[in-house]
């Protein structure tokens, strides 16, 4: 497993931060997956490329994307990548437990839009290129800066500086993997070609309240309200003794 790039968090955000999973920002290196799995993926996605859809976000892209191809389900759950994705983070990662935002493969062209600057609300993403025709653009943008900061910027300048920007080439075979909750980033525009890309999300396994998800946002993303039982249940399950465990232990340390 070869790294092509890698910066902590800290090195995004010019200063240490709280509210993270570990100090995991921003890496690419070879993936190693089994290419005839990539392969049997891409053409799945492909047949269903009309289907997919376009919400709140300025994107086509096919989402909960492991019920529709079963593929995804086996590299989404992989005992062994996700070993290995958490010894790179630092933490035990588990798949994002929202269903419909735990896998979304997304379809990039000049026609098809793309994302403009935003900080993630899943702690952690993982990003599988499954192809890459021709490409023009569509680099993944990252600012090296505080999010609120680069979005003051973006609203009085309408540009954040070119040079406190660090971006990131899909590559076939690479994964870039990144802890970007809190992090602005963007798709670039694509110019010409294609690409085809997997997004598998993840979350802390020991620390599952860490996640800046909002009901606002599962809402625009799904109006069905599909979700919201699982998601409670969740909440009640996990996230909430999480979190009260981690209160229980700061109390105990600061009381020491």
């Amino acid at each position: 497993m070869t790294a092509a790039i890698t910066l902590t968090r800290s090195d995004i955000l010019g200063r240490p931060s709280f509210w993270k999973v570990s100090e995991l920002g921003i890496r690419q290196f070879e993936h190693g997956y089994p290419p005839e799995l990539l392969d049997t993926i891409l053409v799945k996605a492909l047949r269903m490329r009309t289907t997919a859809a376009k919400t709140n976000l300025n994107l086509k892209y096919l989402r909960d994307a492991h019920h529709h191809i079963p593929e995804v389900a086996q590299l989404m759950h992989d005992p062994v990548r996700l070993a290995r994705l958490s010894e790179l983070a630092g933490v035990p990662l588990e798949p994002y437990p929202v269903d419909f935002l735990g896998s979304m493969i997304t379809f990039m062209g000049p026609e098809d839009g793309t994302v403009d600057w935003h900080g993630d609300s899943v702690p952690v993403t993982e990003l599988v290129a499954l192809s890459a025709d021709d490409v023009a653009g569509g680099e993944l943008a990252i600012y090296r800066g505080e999010l609120d900061e680069g979005l003051a910027r973006l609203a009085s300048e309408g540009k954040v500086p070119d040079d406190r920007v660090v971006r990131v080439t899909h590559r076939v075979g690479h994964s870039i993997f990144g802890q970007l909750m809190g992090v602005l980033h963007r798709t670039a525009p694509m110019t010409s070609g294609t690409r085809v890309t997997l997004n598998l999300n993840l979350r802390s396994a020991t620390q599952p309240h860490i996640d800046d998800q909002r009901l606002s946002h599962l809402a625009a993303e799904s109006p069905d309200f599909g979700w919201l039982d699982p998601y409670v249940s969740d909440v009640r399950g996990r996230q909430l003794p999480s979190l009260r465990a981690t209160t229980a232990s700061a109390r105990e340390d600061s009381d020491a």
